[in-house]
Order: C-alpha cells, then sequence, then structure tokens
C-alpha cells in the first residue's frame, strides 16, 4: 500500500505540472476530445513511459530487488460494425527494460518483458459524457530476466498466455474552460498455460532429458495473480491530443517453486491520432 499511495502522489503532481504547462497554450475549446471511434476507425496512442520496478524472487534473495525503469506503451481502440456482438476493440502492447539492485545483498539483475492484449468489448453504459466497456480479452506476456546470483540459470524466461476480461472507460468533462477526458482501463487474465521453469534445473535438461511437462503450469487467479491497470488524461494542445498516463501492473506466483513478484509503475507521456476521420467530431 505505500508503493501505491507513492506511486498516485506523484502521478497526481505530474498531473497538476501539465496542466499547469497546458492551459496557457490555445486549446480547441466546446469539442470532445475523446470520442470513441465509429466504424472501421482507429484511434492510436503511442506513449514513452518511465517508472520504477520492484521484483521478489525468494529464490534469488529473500529481500527485494528495486530499480527504474523504461519503454514503450501503444494503446487502441477499433470501431465494429454496429448491431454486431461487439463494438469496440481495444489493444495494448509495451515492451519495459528494467535494471535493478539489492539494496541488502548488493546483487543486480535485469528484466525486458512485454505484454499483448487485444480485448473485444460492448457498451454496458453508452452516454454522451461517459463510455463503459467489457468483454472478453486474450492476452500474452513474457519476460527475460538475467540475475547475478544463480549459476544454475542466469537467464531465466517466465511468461504465460491465456484469456482474461478487458474494462475500459471514457469519461468526457469540462473543467478551466477546457474539454477533457479521463481514462482507466484494467485487464485481469483469468485462466491459461504459464512456462515456469524451476530455477535448480538448468535449461539445458530440457533439451537433453524433454523433460518440459511440469514447467508448463494451467494458471487461474488462485496460483497466478496478475493485472495491468491504466489511468490517464486527455488534454487538447492546438489540434493534438497529448495523454499523461499511469500504468501500474503486476504478477506474483509460485509456479517456479519459489515466490516470484515483479511490479511495475510507469508514468506515461504520448499523443493520440485519429484514423480515417479528417476530423476529431463528426
Amino acid at each position: 500500500m505505500t508503493d501505491s499511495s507513492r506511486c498516485s502522489r506523484r502521478f497526481a503532481s505530474v498531473l497538476l505540472a501539465v496542466l499547469a504547462v497546458s492551459f496557457p497554450l490555445q486549446a480547441l475549446a466546446q469539442r470532445n476530445v475523446f470520442n470513441m471511434p465509429q466504424y472501421m476507425e482507429t484511434i492510436r496512442v503511442n506513449s514513452f513511459k518511465v517508472g520504477t520496478t520492484k521484483t521478489h524472487d525468494k529464490y534469488l534473495s529473500q529481500s527485494p530487488y528495486m530499480g527504474t525503469s523504461f519503454g514503450f506503451e501503444y494503446d487502441g481502440w477499433t470501431g465494429y460494425e454496429p448491431y454486431k456482438l461487439f463494438s469496440q476493440g481495444r489493444n495494448h502492447s509495451d515492451l519495459c527494460f528494467s535494471v535493478m539492485k539489492n539494496p541488502r545483498s548488493g546483487g543486480r539483475t535485469m528484466i525486458l518483458s512485454s505484454r499483448e492484449y487485444a480485448g473485444f468489448m460492448w457498451h454496458a453504459l453508452k452516454y454522451s459524457k461517459y463510455d463503459l466497456l467489457a468483454g472478453p480479452a486474450a492476452m500474452c506476456e513474457f519476460g527475460f530476466l538475467y540475475n547475478q546470483q544463480n549459476s544454475n540459470n542466469p537467464f531465466n524466461i517466465e511468461g504465460y498466455i491465456g484469456g482474461g476480461i478487458c474494462v475500459d472507460n471514457t469519461l468526457r468533462f469540462r473543467d478551466f474552460g477546457y474539454d477533457m477526458a479521463f481514462q482507466a482501463t484494467l485487464y485481469v487474465p483469468l485462466a491459461g498455460l504459464s512456462f515456469a521453469p524451476d530455477y535448480d534445473e538448468p535449461y539445458y535438461y530440457f533439451y537433453r532429458y524433454g523433460d518440459y511437462g511440469k514447467n508448463i503450469h494451467f494458471i487461474s487467479p488462485f496460483n497466478n495473480v496478475a493485472f495491468t491497470q491504466q489511468v490517464a488524461l486527455i488534454l487538447p494542445i492546438k489540434e493534438s491530443r497529448l495523454r499523461v498516463g499511469f500504468t501500474i501492473d503486476g504478477i506474483r506466483n509460485y509456479l517456479g517453486g519459489q515466490l516470484h513478484m515483479v511490479v511495475n509503475s510507469m508514468f506515461t507521456v504520448g499523443f493520440a491520432t485519429r484514423f480515417q476521420s479528417k476530423k476529431w467530431d463528426r
């Protein structure tokens, strides 16, 4: 809870700083900054992100590693054909590199991770100022970890593929004389398969003995807790749409025989672009 509170305060400070810089600029008044895309329209947001990572793996150390992370994030919304089962498509992908150090042992570790999510959603609520969408999602997540404290497997690979749910909120409002939008998206995996090897078994044993079975695990919220939560504020700056946000994603399991936990807390800044539409508002 302490880490989450600190991240929330930092996010609030960043938003206030962005607002202070943005308001003197020429924003376009009386326009919706983020309408959901119509049929065959797509909104894309490419963002740079930077933040912190906390990793706790009890096989490597009884105390957690902490460090800095940076990477890139892509988000997309696509309008589907009206009167079909799903009205909107939601995509998220990211690439994150983290460098961490253990304050107690002095050991170091690095993680390169990626996530690919695709949500298929329908409107649960739809108003002029608010959209609530929910639906199933296909998910894939994997990561490469290098550490200095395990001679058997200095390189560790872990990931999962499965399905879950996606919930997406968009609230449009007007404040300080400017039209803005607030977004929140949550991805949660519910079932799938995970590759999580035991640290005590060197990887070349997989090839030599073909012992893959015990490293493939069926995952559920009972043995693999994972989530990706995004919140963002969209601001109009001249003809552009600036998206400032905060993304936190985490995973926690015992699939490799020991506690494995990774939490990323990242600030994001990017611009939104709408395709196949001449104007933002139709």
